[in-house]
């Protein structure tokens, strides 16, 4: 199955939790037939229940939510596992295993739900005690199947919920890098841009030559620093900042590493204290159980699977030169390594015969194990379950690195979205604003000998248009930087007859889309700012109207230089914007004169798209544009 998508592994997960509960549960029933006397039809009764409590409340169809009444049967399940160890005692320890990972599935309080799944060990260890010759065999029971059993369920079926919370969260995720990336934004803003409008809203009114000329320094500064933040923070380099699920991903290999653990350690050991060694003996069985399971866990790493970890069957076979099988038989766990790591249809070819080993085995005489078919299956299922979990951990912690992964690509793609619209804005909003105070403060200087009351007034629209610079600054920081095309139409023939520069042409008022509206006052703006910074203009041609289902916006001024400015960034930004919206704009020279026309359909049924899904050619045409 191809579980490349997250979707396709979340449903390999479940199909997974499915076989590896199915596989546990025919180990009861094996265990049931092989030790129970009599009552067989009960204990069969009472595991099926078991089973099926548990798939109804444990393996989860929605994306981590749990069933209706999984309460009360959870108190059902746990009341029917302690009647199974008492009725049952010597064959129901890996059925309490369900149990145990009912508690941990289904109860959300962390503390709560390990303690339930604790006070189920303990319960399973006080009741093999009774029917167990030592203490060292009760404790096997409890963790090496109870434990095992509950951590493996939980494993395999917590791992998909686990991968789908990681999906259904990322966009959280990306929005709080692009908050972080505001308050970051808002500093640097405020430091280079800020704290020079505020200075120059400070200073008032003030007609003194000195304080306008520190007026006029501090509004160019600002409007440099403006251009500089603009251009540069748009185009900055995104590292990529971490992101904030690393608790998840331990946590996904912590459960996996546990779970290898609590397969591979408990059965050796307790075949270990089943005999007598010398000293060298333990030190060799040790050595090779460590080793063993040190290379198990490196194999089974999400990281990385390296051929080299295959060295694993040097610590599997080299005992058995020292020890017989019965007593180091952990090859038994080699299927589950073997198909992680190796590739292709050679990883069934060398696992499969693994996983039959007993069978094999049994025809060459050797004799292991229980002869009978049903004896055979049992190691079959047994080896295969085994197989399955570690198969359905290490994709899943494959999946979960895959998913952060992803889950930081988004995070970096939302916070270049936002740089972009803080450069965007940022040039829009403020370049005509500070062009202005910049512009009233340069001819409140020239009149100050004049005429000194029209250089009041030029000075007292400067601060006004330094408040609504600080105000736009503002807005773009919120992420609210919309400006009205009939308000930009007013500031525009006001910022352009201070200028000295002749106004004509008309606006059309007519009600259109906020979206549209704020997009063609943006353009307005720029054009504007271009006419202001740019041009040696005297004269300035306006007009806004509806064209058919259109509305077309046209400025053109001129005393335009011999040779036109590189094209900037703000028609580049205002040329993407218009096209996704459907229009066109173009910019450039018209023989003396510079023309900035765009155009934007009202009613854009398909934006962007035409009805045979295929792209429009793109609408933008540029010229020796600004």
């Amino acid at each position: 199955m191809d579980i490349a998508s997250p979707v396709a592994a979340v449903r390999w997960a479940r199909v997974v939790a499915v076989g590896v509960s199915c596989g546990f549960a025919f180990g009861g029933y094996v265990g049931i037939v092989d030790a129970e006397p009599g009552g067989k039809p009960a204990a069969f009764a009472l595991l099926t229940v078991l089973l099926l409590l548990h798939l109804r409340n444990c393996i989860r169809w929605s994306d981590d939510v749990r069933v209706r009444g999984w309460w009360w049967t959870l108190g059902v399940q746990a009341a029917l596992t302690a009647a199974g160890m008492v009725w049952y005692a010597n064959t129901w320890y890996g059925n309490s295993g369900f149990l145990a990972a009912a508690f941990l599935l289904l109860i959300r309080r962390r503390w709560v739900a390990w303690g339930g799944f604790a006070a189920v060990i303990a319960a399973q260890f006080a009741a093999a005690l009774p029917v167990r010759p030592t203490v060292a065999e009760a404790a096997y029971l409890a963790i090496g199947h109870t434990a095992f059993v509950g951590i493996a369920l939980y494993g395999v079926a917590r791992l998909a919920d686990l991968v789908s919370d990681m999906r259904r969260t990322r966009d959280g995720l990306a929005m709080a890098e692009v908050s972080r990336e505001r308050l970051v934004f808002a500093q640097q803003l405020n430091e280079r841009v800020g704290v020079s409008l505020q200075r120059v809203i400070r200073d008032g009114d003030a007609g003194e030559p000195p304080a306008v000329r520190r007026r006029l320094d501090v509004a160019r500064a600002a409007l440099n620093e403006t251009r500089s933040v603009a251009h540069g923070y748009g185009r900055e380099h995104l590292a990529g900042a971490p992101v904030a699920d690393d608790l998840t991903s331990t946590a996904v290999a912590v459960l996996g590493a546990a779970t290898i653990c609590l397969m591979i350690v408990p059965v050796e050991v307790r075949r270990f204290l089943q005999v007598d060694m010398s000293a060298a003996e333990t030190a060799v069985f040790f050595a090779a159980l460590v080793t063993f399971v040190l290379l198990f866990l490196r194999a089974c790493a999400p990281s990385g699977r390296p051929v080299w970890t295959l060295v694993i069957v040097v610590p599997a076979l080299g005992p058995l030169f020292v020890f017989d099988l019965a007593l180091w038989h952990v090859v038994y766990f080699l299927p589950g390594v073997v198909l992680v790591v190796v590739r292709g249809w050679a990883r069934w070819v060398a696992a499969v015969p693994l996983i039959c080993l007993d069978p094999l085995l049994l025809i060459w005489n050797a004799q292991l194990g229980d002869p009978t078919a049903l004896g055979m299956a049992y190691e079959v299922v047994w080896s295969g379950e085994r197989t399955l979990v570690v198969c359905g951990l290490v994709r899943m912690g494959e999946l979960a690195v895959r998913v952060k992964e992803a889950r930081a690509e988004l995070a970096r793609a939302a916070v270049a979205r936002e740089r972009l619209r803080f450069a965007t804005d940022l040039h829009d909003l403020l370049g005509l604003g500070l062009s202005v105070v910049v512009l009233k403060s340069e001819l409140a200087l020239r009149l100050l000998d004049r005429d000194p009351d029209r250089a009041r007034v030029e000075l007292s629209e400067g601060l006004a248009a330094a408040r609504r610079a600080l105000s736009d600054m503002e807005a773009v920081v919120a992420g609210r930087g919309e400006i009205a095309l009939a308000a930009e139409a007013e500031s525009t023939r006001a910022a352009l007859s201070a200028a000295g520069i002749e106004v004509s042409g008309s606006v059309q008022q007519v009600p259109l889309p906020s979206e549209i509206d704020a997009l063609l006052a943006t353009v307005l703006r720029e054009g504007v700012t271009n006419v202001l910074r740019h041009s040696e203009a005297d004269r300035c041609e306006l007009v806004v109207e509806v064209v058919a289902q259109s509305v077309r916006l046209r400025l053109v001024n001129d005393g335009v230089p011999g040779r036109a400015a590189a094209f900037g960034l703000g028609l580049k930004n205002l040329a993407r914007r218009v096209r996704e919206q459907g229009g066109t704009l173009t910019a450039g020279k018209d023989g003396d004169s510079f023309r900035l026309a765009a155009e934007v359909p009202l009613q854009p049924a398909l934006i962007g798209r035409d009805a045979d899904r295929v792209d429009a050619v793109p609408g933008v045409q540029l010229h020796d544009g600004r």
